[in-house]
């Protein structure tokens, strides 16, 4: 079942990006640099400038994360599921509305197909920065329910490699938007424990005639939250 998953055009070349010339590749490059920066820098800035309102907070979260389209047409021998872990910080405007920034890993999500004496293989991770506005329920007790919605910064790293011809990577940046809900329970003054649902729209890059790439993610997680 070698040939859905690298059918002859979909072989990634060594460079995976030789159909683009040098001097634009180079141009977005430079561009995606400059606009991750101005945007992690507002995402700090605006928790910065929230902290004064009421109080801060810091967590982290660990859980799933499933690339909706990664597997598609692959058959058996892939899987589009992958851990995640996120780390963030925010600040309180009031009762009902915070403002947060952070960081998500999502480790790799595989696809591998094997015949005698040639396998293949492709894996895709993901790096992002977000920031979100969150929107809270009058509190049920030491209960509250929130949505959140904002934007983020993604990388997508992806490798690929087939037995005779060697390997390949590649690198992809954007923005994109995303979303969730989730339940936050209070167990003492300074310590809560969340667990959220995040819908990430549209992450990550096609390469040439392979459509796998470019996916909706549904993240599943839990954590602590401590607030100061």
């Amino acid at each position: 079942m070698l040939a859905p998953l690298f059918h002859p055009r979909r072989v990634p070349s060594p460079t995976l990006r030789e159909s683009f010339p040098v001097h634009k590749e180079i141009s977005m490059l430079k561009a995606n640099r400059v606009l991750s920066c101005v945007f992690v820098a507002g995402v700090f800035s605006g928790v910065s400038g929230n902290a004064a309102a009421e109080y801060v907070y810091a967590g982290f979260s660990l859980g799933q994360a499933e690339v909706k389209d990664f597997c598609e047409g692959l058959g058996s021998g892939c899987d589009d599921t992958s851990t995640t872990g996120r780390l963030y910080g925010g600040g309180f405007l009031d009762e009902q509305l915070a403002f947060e920034g952070g960081y998500r890993y999502i480790d790799d999500v595989s696809a591998s197909a094997s015949i005698p004496g040639m396998s293949a293989s492709i894996d895709a991770s993901y790096h992002m920065f977000d920031g979100s506005l969150l929107v809270f329920t009058p509190r049920f007790g030491m209960f509250q329910l929130f949505a959140k919605a904002g934007v983020q910064f993604w990388q997508q790293d992806v490798s690929a490699s087939l037995t005779g011809f060697g390997s390949a990577s590649d690198s992809e940046r954007g923005i994109s938007f995303r979303t969730g809900v989730g339940f936050k329970a209070d167990i003492t003054r300074s310590l809560g424990l969340r667990l959220e649902w995040d819908y990430l729209r549209n992450i990550g890059d096609n390469i040439g005639d392979v459509e796998n790439f470019e996916s909706d993610i549904h993240v599943f997680s839990a954590g602590p939250e401590y607030r100061f």
